[in-house]
């Protein structure tokens, strides 16, 4: 009588008997710690390529050095009996399959029906989100759709933060000529502190005149805190575009009123 192993390879070498009567045979389980690098069996660190490696040239302390972890009591088949328990197994698998794959379909609808009214909910926000390009803002974009959540009170002010400034700066003109003297009331918007290298501390001043206009000072002057308005004089010292906003430099100022 032939007798086989699970995986299907006909077995001849001594055939054991267990405490049930169950043919077995005494199976040798590799050792995964090891391998034999040209010619020698080493205690092996890693792969590099699908290769096995070791720097060391110690041998393996999990097994020895036999390249046998241990050793375990398998069963044997007939060939009758091996063809039951496989095609018990693909039945097995065959049901496994067909239940993922109808859950999957499941998840699939209930994905998409979220998203659908996801997007419903969100529409005038994702609309907004749309209105804004950038790097950061598509980042953001495909976050918030990814996680389909509803827009927290802080993503709204931050949206309409950045779409009202976008709006404000698209408004914005150069102020003067290129050397003049200007007065101006402006509203500290952000202050940018630059290191200190033994010249004293240096700011950048973001202002904004009550026409909407983007004004920037660089230098030691303490214009005011951020969100403070203040009347100031200062000499216009040139005019730039940057990121489509035109922008008035201003050198000297002096502040009159705090508002």
């Amino acid at each position: 009588m032939k007798l086989f192993t699970r995986e299907g390879q006909e077995f001849t070498g001594t055939v054991n008997t267990d405490e049930k009567g169950r043919l077995t045979y005494t199976k040798a389980i590799a050792c995964d710690r090891c391998h034999v690098i040209n010619g020698q069996r080493l205690w092996i660190m890693g792969t590099n390529n699908g290769r096995p490696y070791s720097h060391t040239g110690f041998e393996c302390w999990t097994c020895g050095n036999t390249g046998v972890r241990r050793h375990v009591e398998a069963k044997l088949y007939t060939a009758e009996k091996l063809a039951q328990i496989n095609k018990t197994a693909e039945t097995r698998a065959a049901r496994k399959a067909e239940a993922s794959r109808i859950a999957f379909e499941k998840a699939e609808v209930e994905r998409a029906a979220k998203l659908v009214a996801f997007r419903a909910e969100n529409s005038e926000f994702l609309r907004k989100l749309l209105s804004l390009d950038g790097n950061f803002w598509e980042a953001f974009r495909n976050d918030f759709i990814r996680r389909a959540m509803t827009a927290t009170e802080r993503q709204i002010a931050l949206v309409e933060g950045e779409i009202t400034k976008r709006a404000a700066n698209a408004a914005s003109a150069f102020v003067g000529n290129v050397g003049d003297k200007i007065t101006a009331k402006v509203t500290v918007e952000r202050i940018i502190v630059l290191p200190d290298y033994g010249f004293g501390v240096n700011y950048i001043n973001l202002l904004r005149d009550e026409a909407g206009n983007v004004l920037v000072y660089k230098g030691l002057t303490d214009i005011g805190q951020k969100g403070e308005a203040v009347m100031l004089k200062a000499t216009v010292k040139a005019h730039d575009m940057r990121d489509g906003v035109c922008q008035t430099t201003i050198q000297r100022p002096k502040v009159l009123v705090v508002a």
